[in-house]
C-alpha cells in the first residue's frame, strides 16, 4: 500500500523548510509554500543555486507575518501589513509578474548577508503569477509548478547507487510517498492523496541545488547526487533534463495528512532515459602552480578583464550577468553561449562545439573572448 509519508513547506524560496503533519492543498500549492522570495532590486529572483548560504536561514510563520532568523542568529520580524500596497515587476525563470516588497528596514537587514542589495517579496493575497503552460492556474514563487512529489523507493535506489550520502531534504519536495516500487512514479498520470486529486504535469528536472547539503550549505565536491543521476536519469530526448520526482497540479482543495492513502488513478507511458557512464576528467599533476593570466571578455555589449583560471559562468556572474543555468555540470545545456571570437578550454567533451560552449564547463584561454546568449 502506498501512502503519504512526509509533508514539507518552504515559506521563503531557497530557505529552510518546515515538516508538517497535515496541510491545506490550494491552487498555488500547500498553504504558504514559497509565498516569499528574495530578489535583486530589479525584481530578478535569486536562490540557493547561486547563494547556498540561503539554506541556513530559518523562516517561521507567525500570526501576522514572518519571523526570519539568519545563520548568525540575528533575526527580523516582518508583518504582512507592512509589505508595499503596490505590486512591483518580479521575475522567476523568465516568467514576469508582480509582487509586493518588504519594508526598507527589513531589506537593508537582509542585504547585509549578500554581496549586493536584495529585497524580500511576498506573492500577495491574490497571486498575479500563472503557470506558463497552464495559464489558468495561479502559482507561487515555486520554479514552475505548485507541488513536487518524491517517491521514497526511488530515493532508496539512488542512495544505493550513489557513493555519497543523499538526504530527502536535498530535493526540497512537498510530498513524499512510501510503499511504491523504485521509479514506479514514471508511469503515474493522475493520483489521489486523501480526497485531493492531482494531475502529473511532468517529471521534475533537477539542478545543482540537489548537490548542496541543506544543513551546512556546502556543495558536494564531486557534484553528487547529480553525478549519479546523470548516469541513468538523463532524458533520452536530447533535452538534457535529469529527472527525479514529479511536478503536480491539484484539481481540488482539501486537507491532506501524513499517513493518507495514495492511489494511482491513471497511468501513462514513462519517459525514456539514457544509460551511460559519466566521463571522467583525468587528473594530471602540474609541474608548477598554474600562472594566472588576464583575458579580455565581452558579453552583452560589456567588456571586462577576466582570467584563465575560473570557469566562465562564475566570471560572468561576478560581473552581474544573469546566465540561465540548472545542473552546472555540462549536462542540461541551459548555460550555452555562442562564441564569436577568442578561445576557451573545455573541461569535458560535451562543453564545446564549433560555435557554442557551455559556460559552466569552460575556462577562458585567450582573448579577446566575445560571447552572446545562444
Amino acid at each position: 500500500m502506498i501512502s503519504l509519508a512526509k509533508l514539507f513547506t518552504y515559506p521563503i524560496k531557497s530557505m529552510q523548510g518546515t515538516q508538517l503533519s497535515h496541510a491545506l492543498v490550494q491552487e498555488t500549492g500547500l498553504t504558504w509554500d514559497r509565498h516569499f522570495m528574495v530578489t535583486l532590486e530589479d525584481g530578478t529572483f535569486i536562490t540557493a543555486r547561486k547563494y547556498p548560504e540561503m539554506l541556513l536561514f530559518t523562516p517561521t510563520l507567525t500570526q501576522h507575518g514572518l519571523y526570519l532568523q539568519a545563520p548568525d542568529q540575528q533575526h527580523a520580524w516582518i508583518k504582512l501589513d507592512d509589505f508595499s500596497e503596490l505590486n512591483y515587476p518580479t521575475e522567476v525563470w523568465g516568467n514576469h509578474f508582480t509582487a509586493k516588497i518588504a519594508p526598507d528596514a527589513v531589506n537593508q537587514w537582509l542585504s547585509h548577508y549578500f554581496p549586493h542589495p536584495v529585497q524580500l517579496r511576498w506573492i500577495g493575497e491574490i497571486p498575479q503569477r500563472k503557470i506558463k503552460k497552464r495559464p489558468e492556474h495561479p502559482l507561487s514563487f515555486a520554479d514552475g509548478y505548485p507541488f513536487l512529489l518524491v517517491n521514497e523507493g526511488s530515493l532508496h535506489d539512488l542512495q544505493n547507487r550513489c557513493p555519497a550520502g543523499v538526504a530527502i531534504e536535498q530535493f526540497r519536495a512537498n510530498l513524499v510517498v512510501s510503499g511504491a516500487e523504485p521509479w514506479q512514479e514514471d508511469h503515474w498520470a493522475v493520483v489521489r492523496i486523501g480526497d485531493v486529486i492531482f494531475d502529473v504535469a511532468k517529471p521534475c528536472s533537477r539542478c545543482i541545488l540537489t548537490t548542496v547539503n541543506s544543513r551546512n550549505a556546502r556543495k558536494h565536491p564531486q557534484g553528487e547526487p547529480m553525478r549519479t543521476l546523470i548516469q541513468f536519469r538523463e532524458a533520452a530526448d536530447g533535452s538534457g533534463d535529469i529527472d527525479f520526482g514529479l511536478n503536480l497540479i491539484a484539481r481540488n482543495s482539501g486537507i491532506i495528512r501524513v499517513g493518507d492513502d495514495f492511489s494511482v488513478l491513471q497511468t501513462k507511458p514513462p519517459r525514456l532515459y539514457n544509460e551511460k557512464v559519466v566521463e571522467e576528467i583525468p587528473y594530471v599533476a602540474p609541474c608548477a602552480a598554474p600562472i594566472e593570466k588576464a583575458v579580455e571578455i565581452e558579453f552583452a555589449g560589456k567588456r571586462f578583464t577576466g582570467n584563465n583560471q575560473q570557469i566562465l559562468l562564475e566570471q560572468l556572474e561576478l560581473q552581474g550577468h544573469s546566465i540561465p543555468f540548472s545542473c552546472r555540470m555540462g549536462s542540461c545545456g541551459s548555460c550555452r553561449l555562442t562564441k564569436l571570437s577568442g578561445s576557451v578550454k573545455a573541461l569535458n567533451s560535451r562543453a564545446l562545439s564549433e560555435s557554442s560552449l557551455l559556460s559552466c564547463c569552460c575556462v577562458p584561454e585567450a582573448g579577446p573572448l566575445k560571447l552572446e546568449l545562444n
